[in-house]
């Protein structure tokens, strides 16, 4: 029983208190020497030997807990995801701290370990383009040619252009593949079968095919691509999920989604012979980003029409040379960039910078404070790879 001299609420469920003369009314609180009377939970029941009768009100429970944006207190929980889930690379793990269905907090962690880019006792060059190619089993082929052109230029040497041209080739070949394999792992998290299975296919198909194979490939494409673009569940999925600004942490699609025109391509000779521009959007959400890459496969298949070769990036004769090289290449998630010293033929020291590394820190700019779905599809977007984040 609860029983005030004076008006208010009920200390114990936050009721409010009814005048006595109201109790055998309605049997509930009351003031001024009445009480609960026939109103239940806070006693009256039965009584059971060895075990005390108490009673917590949710006021209570949720006294000391934050406040959501709603103003509702709650109990927050925490939730990991993958390293196995649809829509996000295997080897990556969400740590998500949920306040109901909202993500208060979220960070990221690689599963994939963890290791030096070179031994204390250094690499002959055929073995470190080996090395820096199974970095990012996600574009092997973009890590190899950006090996190849740090040695070239630590050495003093430089690729014949039918060759730079062949390997810009396969490198571009690989950017298409990367982009389908992530609009087949988007189309598995939003429940857009056709799109992971059609991705999927058309990804399997190209990225090891020749000059020939992309030419039949490339109707294909470019069909799928419009019926993505037509489809308006991706629309009303995407649209306003894991808005971002910019101020130089955004780099690859990400950024050139949101209207920055950030290449590294656009300084590449080979490239720019070719006719390069520096494809932009006007967005900063999810939506923009996946057209962003539509747009960049279409792209993509132009240039390599117009080299005529692939071929896979390898690296030239070094002998004993000796010297520093820096070099940079536009991979599918962005620019990687390489600094390495070579001495008598063998490298001794490298440093490496990965997109990766830079997209890490916006995980919790476009998932917290967001509805669960909504922020792992934001997360998603970014397509992070957790091989670069262990670089």
């Amino acid at each position: 029983e609860v029983i005030s001299d004076e008006p208010g609420a009920c200390p114990k469920c936050g009721m409010t208190l009814v005048p006595v003369a109201a109790q055998d009314e309605h049997g509930g609180h009351g003031d001024g020497g009445g009480g609960h009377g026939a109103h239940s939970g806070h006693g009256g029941g039965p009584e059971i030997e060895g075990i005390e009768a108490n009673f917590m009100s949710m006021v209570d429970l949720t006294r000391d807990m934050p406040a959501s944006p709603d103003g509702l207190k709650m109990e927050w929980i925490d939730v990991p995801f993958g390293p196995f889930f649809p829509g996000l690379p295997g080897g990556l793990r969400l740590d998500l701290i949920l306040d109901g269905d909202a993500v208060a907090e979220a960070k990221a962690e690689s599963q994939m370990g963890s290791g030096d880019l070179l031994p204390e006792a250094g690499m002959t060059p055929e073995a470190f383009v080996d090395r820096l190619a199974a970095l990012s089993p996600l574009s092997p082929v973009a890590y190899r040619e950006l090996a190849c052109r740090a040695l070239e230029r630590a050495a003093g040497q430089s690729a014949a252009a039918d060759t730079a041209n062949a390997r810009v080739a396969a490198v571009e070949r690989e950017r298409i593949a990367s982009h389908l394999n992530w609009l087949a792992g988007f189309g598995g998290q939003t429940g857009c079968g056709w799109l992971e299975a059609g991705a999927g296919a058309l990804q399997k198909a190209l990225r090891t095919a020749d000059m020939d194979e992309i030419a039949r490939l490339a109707p294909r494409i470019a069909t799928f691509l419009r019926r993505v673009h037509r489809t308006p569940l991706l629309h009303d999925k995407l649209s306003g999920v894991g808005r971002l600004t910019g101020g130089g942490a955004l780099s690859g699609p990400a950024a050139r989604a949101s209207g920055e025109a950030v290449d590294a391509r656009s300084d590449d000779p080979v490239l720019k012979a070719l006719g390069f521009v520096v494809l932009t959007g006007a967005g900063d959400d999810a939506l923009a980003r996946l057209t962003q890459r539509t747009r960049e496969i279409t792209q993509s298949i132009d240039l390599i029409s117009r080299v005529g070769a692939i071929e896979a990036p390898i690296p030239m004769e070094i002998g004993t040379a000796s010297g520093n090289g820096d070099a940079v290449v536009e991979t599918p998630r962005g620019a990687a960039r390489l600094r390495l010293t070579m001495t008598d033929g063998k490298i001794t020291a490298a440093e490496i910078g990965t997109p990766t590394a830079a997209h890490i820190a916006l995980i919790g700019t476009v998932a917290e404070g967001r509805e669960l779905g909504d922020a792992l599809t934001a997360i998603g977007s970014l397509d992070i790879s957790p091989w670069e984040m262990t670089a």
